[in-house]
């Protein structure tokens, strides 16, 4: 077992023993988790030897000798290996097995077979204690000093980079991230910095990075979206609700918000547009207008078919569901519970009830509360001046609006 701390500035000699420069970084693979080269620093600049060139590792002993006929190659970046005193030591990265976000305090690789593996990553202060000392005390005293301070690691397979430098790394950042809940991403969002936000959306899909944006602070939403470049804002806000979008965009600069706006497909642009131009304590500035709607026309069991078929998100926690007719005119609601009783022949028409209770986007949130409260609702309808249904309100969107008051 050997620690980075104590790799890095070993003197490296070729195999006459001529001091060739001190080493400088060490290149891992990060799918094989196998260094494939060492970085070394001498008057000549940065050169590169592969671990295959060297003969004798011994940090304890403060020395790296390559074999005999290795010749180190000039450096040159741009691989797809990962740099860990550039990329990993005293960097910010993301534990996704513990959901949190540490910073890095050293780094374990252990010998197998020749190769050189890299085992986890050291968050606990006995990494700290040699990260401190390396190169101040000799690597015997600094191991004797860390004895007995807490070792926390990190296993590599459950590392996540917050700032992924190449696109084989972005992959696997994604992986992991894609696999977490959409709370938990968000939690980690909000313990990052800015910039750090920026990299970890950015090597997210639309889809993954919306759900985690739809969790997160609203003052995260808007660092995110202020700090990526409007086009893949776009494709991000497209995969939101409506009103999330037209919330989050709200709270941006109006040339910011114009141009993720100009970036976004028409009719989704249209549809926050519209939710923008409602006042944020109203019934239209919390409604969406992405939401299910059966025709009056149709049977319960196309209703309940045309029911399956839609994203789970625009359903939510709904117990009735809109029924309209002609150009959108909301006739009435029809209970789950009712659909998945009745004849499928029936015409859903005939499970609905007519009083649908629905408010107007004008009306003001005190108002929309009541109505929540008196008919003890988890979604309220919106109408315009024609009757015709142009919006929901959810539950959850009341709530969000009385925690984002408080």
């Amino acid at each position: 077992m050997v620690h980075l701390s104590e790799m890095l500035n070993v003197p490296v000699l070729d195999a006459a023993g001529v001091r060739l420069g001190r080493l400088h970084d060490v290149l891992l693979d990060s799918q094989r988790s196998h260094i494939e080269a060492i970085v070394l620093r001498g008057r000549g600049g940065s050169r590169r030897a592969a671990w295959s060139e060297v003969e004798t590792f011994s940090p304890l002993a403060r020395k790296v000798v390559l074999r005999e006929g290795a010749v180190p190659a000039p450096y040159e970046d741009g691989s797809d290996l990962l740099h860990l005193r550039r990329d990993l030591l005293d960097k910010q990265i993301i534990d996704v097995h513990g959901k949190r976000v540490v910073k890095v305090n050293d780094i374990r690789l252990e010998m197998s077979g020749g190769a050189m593996l890299l085992r986890q990553i050291e968050v606990g202060l006995a990494g700290a204690v040699r990260r401190l000392l390396a190169g101040v005390a000799s690597p015997t005293l600094v191991r004797r000093l860390a004895e007995g301070l807490s070792e926390r690691g990190i296993p590599w397979d459950y590392v996540a980079l917050v700032e992924p430098g190449t696109a084989r790394i972005r992959l696997k950042v994604h992986q992991q991230l894609a696999r977490m809940h959409p709370a938990d991403l968000a939690d980690i969002l909000e313990d990052l910095g800015r910039v750090e936000r920026t990299s970890v959306v950015s090597s997210l899909d639309p889809e993954t990075a919306a759900q985690a944006l739809s969790e997160a602070d609203p003052s995260v939403q808007t660092s995110v979206v202020e700090g990526i470049q409007p086009g893949l804002a776009a494709d991000i806000l497209e995969e939101m609700q409506p009103d999330e979008a037209a919330d989050i965009l709200g709270d941006l600069s109006e040339k910011h918000s114009r141009a993720v706006l100009d970036a976004m497909e028409e009719e989704e642009a249209g549809e926050v547009r519209e939710l923008m131009s409602f006042k944020e304590d109203s019934a239209g500035g919390l409604m969406t207008s992405d939401f299910f709607r059966a025709r009056s026309e149709w049977t319960v069991a196309v209703t309940l078919a045309e029911l399956r078929k839609v994203d789970p998100d625009l359903i939510g926690e709904l117990d009735e569901i809109p029924v309209v007719e002609g150009d959108d005119r909301l006739v009435g609601v029809a209970p789950l519970v009712r659909l998945v009783r009745a004849n499928g022949d029936e015409c859903v028409t005939a499970v609905m009830r007519r009083e649908a209770r629905a408010v107007t986007p004008a009306t003001s949130f005190k108002d929309v509360v009541e109505r929540f409260e008196k008919y003890h609702l988890r979604a309220l309808m919106v109408v315009d001046e024609f009757s015709r249904l142009v919006g929901l309100i959810s539950i959850e969107d009341v709530f969000s609006h009385l925690v984002g008051e408080d």
